[in-house]
């Protein structure tokens, strides 16, 4: 029994992790229609920032976070100026192969820059203490609690927030946004930006519980993109509970049989859903 809890927790953290990376690739897709395949190479780059802004110059984590989330954005915003506005509006296939480029020239930029040597991030509190059998760390704590602030400051700011209402009326319908006077490129540049910086907080949390190294955006991408299409496309819920699912896949199967089982029955259980109901958990037909 105790084993099963123990997977639980683990279980619960993996899934606030995953959906932090799903909802940033979903937010992207579900207001400008890209697919955004190297959104784990941004991932990558978040966790890397994080190292070396608390591991190298020894400057404090907890600002880190937030310096790596703000930079990346601006690359997120970068991005979306130079590559994928231009593709506004066309097949999606366009996005998917300009995103694939990025794959390669970032995942080789990492390597070449941060080298084959699996890093991690110095944990920032220590200890732990057992919760009905199991064993909890602080470390992780922090950051289960870290990643729950991060979802209610975003689901306060889409619910709340004049921009975030912006936002979600374009993903609903962006020509009668742009009818009512909003300004669809601004909310594109900040989306991009915004599931870019969820992307890097993800990364600088997991590079604190796990370990870096510069080919890890592609397992965090096939994650995402199975937790996605789990859900539904574009649909945040959908991506929140699709991370749990995942996370809990992830974390029972590959301790009691292997990771190799795991992804296959991740697979499987997305099968599944999709048999049932075709456009995810969560999905709904939009508009182009």
């Amino acid at each position: 029994m105790d084993l099963y809890i123990q997977m639980a927790v683990t279980a619960i953290t993996l899934g606030l992790m995953y959906a932090l990376i799903a909802i940033g690739m979903t937010l992207i897709f579900g207001i400008m229609r890209i697919v955004q395949y190297a959104h784990g190479e941004l991932y990558m780059l978040g966790g890397y920032f994080l190292f070396y802004w608390f591991s190298v110059f020894h400057l404090p984590y907890w600002i880190g976070i937030i310096v790596s989330a703000l930079v990346i954005f601006c690359v997120g915003v970068v991005l979306q100026i130079l590559l994928f506005r231009p593709l506004h509006g066309k097949n999606m296939l366009y996005s998917l192969a300009v995103s694939m480029g990025l794959v390669l020239i970032i995942s080789s930029g990492g390597l070449l820059t941060f080298g084959t040597v699996v890093r991690g991030i110095p944990s920032v509190v220590n200890g732990g203490f057992h919760i009905f059998g199991a064993f909890l760390t602080y470390e992780r704590l922090v950051i289960s609690i870290i990643a729950c602030i991060i979802l209610l400051l975003l689901w306060f700011f889409l619910q709340k927030t004049r921009m975030g209402i912006a936002m979600r009326a374009v993903s609903e319908d962006p020509d009668t946004s742009l009818l009512q006077g909003i300004n669809t490129q601004r909310i594109h540049y900040f989306a991009f930006g915004l599931g870019s910086a969820l992307a890097a907080i993800a990364g600088c949390l997991m590079g604190t519980m796990t370990s870096l190294i510069p080919t890890m955006g592609f397992i965090a991408t096939v994650k995402a993109f199975m937790i996605v299409i789990m859900g539904g496309l574009g649909s945040i819920p959908g991506a929140l509970l699709g991370g749990f699912i995942i996370g809990f896949i992830d974390s029972f199967v590959t301790t009691l049989l292997s990771a190799d089982i795991a992804y296959i029955l991740g697979f499987l259980a997305i099968f599944g859903v999709l048999v049932f109901k075709p456009l995810g958990l969560f999905g709904q037909e939009w508009k182009d």
